[in-house]
């Protein structure tokens, strides 16, 4: 209780601060392969403090955006001569952009716990979780059966929940899909595209929920998600103070917590890096309600999706390791009816490959290394000079576009 309460008087003292205030002067830079050589050479643009909020991308021609402090500029221009690749500043000011971002923003309606809900808007978490119980509620005495269930509570005593849709009766031996949300916090748009994922079950009921059970996880970082709202809009991490330097550096980054080849590739050992992977595998209750899940349903799920937005496209396993799984061929069979049900352009490929190296302890690979047979990210477009801030007059034509291939994909696969 006591180390709830010093958390609390330290997010009170944070928010006096000006909100981004710690991107002053830093740039966003883009990035583009042109070779094969130059792709092989990424490794040489990663640091702890430099920020790919979009990967770049040989082979799948996405131009990358790296976010770049100022006293990383020389080093960071001197690395891209060296790949030969031209230096190109997208946005010359990251706290000044953000800014105009905001304030594009609907001041009046965003921060209301109370309004209405929908889904032309991004919303606070406790707005997520009214919705939530009010959906429960209304399908009390419907054929649908929608349970609200609290796995636990978050660092800073959020609960963290999931969804369960079914039909309302007593069968408990049908497949199961698992979806999950908001793994990183910035990503906002894979919130409403979960959320939207469970309207759309209750409209279309007959047609899946005969056939399977669904978990929907819509916010799997709730004080990450938070946190981007109230401090640091591109934050990566949940806040959790764990380690050595967590009071100074908290947060983990949940997509690299999983006991897949843990701390390896694409992660670090830093506290203070985005990439930071924890004190050790599934050390944060984030990745353990996954962990949970896989094992309370082992052997009944048929199908993992991670909602992600680094660029618009379908990924399957592995991330971990320069290979695909035994399952490659199925995989990329269900990839391509998934994007061809897209209207807009996504691209297909191994998770390694598209995000253009290696990537330990990823949710993907722990479910496909855990008996799930069919286990892919989607990573939803992005938008404009930062790659991540899509506008919320585009939030449903997103939302929808994810919901067909998730559609394609559940018929796939249960068929």
């Amino acid at each position: 209780m006591i180390l709830k309460l010093l958390l609390l008087v330290i997010s009170v003292v944070l928010l006096v601060e000006a909100k981004n205030e710690d991107y002053k002067g830093y740039r966003i830079y883009n990035v583009k392969f042109k070779t094969e050589e130059q792709q092989n050479g990424y490794n040489k643009l990663k640091s702890d403090i430099i920020d790919f909020i979009r990967r770049p991308s040989f082979g799948n021609n996405i131009v990358g955006k790296a976010v770049v402090p100022p006293s990383h500029f020389d080093f960071f221009e001197e690395q891209l001569e060296e790949l030969a690749i031209p230096i190109d500043v997208a946005v010359e000011d990251l706290y000044e952009h953000l800014e105009t971002v905001e304030k594009s923003r609907p001041r009046t309606t965003n921060d209301d716990p109370d309004r209405e809900f929908d889904f032309d808007r991004y919303h606070r978490y406790e707005q997520i979780l009214n919705h939530l119980h009010a959906l429960q509620e209304a399908h009390e005495n419907s054929t649908i059966r929608i349970t609200v269930n609290e796995f636990d509570r978050t660092d800073e005593d959020r609960p963290i929940v999931y969804l369960t849709v079914s039909e309302n009766s007593a069968t408990t031996d049908k497949p199961v899909v698992i979806i999950e949300g908001g793994i990183n916090p910035r990503e906002w748009i894979t919130v409403p595209a979960a959320l939207n994922i469970v309207n759309s079950l209750t409209q279309n009921a007959a047609s899946f929920l005969s056939r399977a059970d669904w978990i929907i996880v819509p916010v799997l970082n709730p004080d990450g998600y938070e946190y981007t709202h109230t401090n640091l809009r591109l934050w990566t991490k949940n806040r959790s103070i764990k380690s050595n330097l967590g009071f100074i550096c908290p947060g983990v980054n949940i997509n690299r917590n999983f006991d897949v080849q843990w701390g390896v590739s694409d992660s670090s050992s830093s506290p203070c890096s985005h990439m930071y992977a924890g004190v050790e595998a599934f050390s944060e209750i984030e990745t353990q309600l996954i962990k949970h899940l896989i094992e309370k349903y082992s052997g009944r799920i048929r199908l993992y999706l991670s909602l992600q937005n680094n660029g618009g496209f379908v990924s399957y396993p592995w991330q971990y390791e320069r290979a695909a799984s035994g399952m490659f061929r199925q995989h990329h069979l269900l990839g391509m009816d998934m994007v061809a049900a897209m209207n807009e352009s996504y691209s297909l490929n191994v998770g390694w490959y598209a995000l253009g190296d290696r990537a330990s302890g990823t949710g993907a690979d722990y479910a496909q290394m855990n008996g799930v047979v069919y286990s892919l990210n989607i990573d939803a477009v992005q938008r404009g000079d930062d790659g991540v801030n899509i506008p919320e007059n585009e939030i449903v034509g997103v939302i929808e576009d994810i919901w067909r291939a998730v559609e394609v994909a559940v018929n796939d696969v249960l068929n």
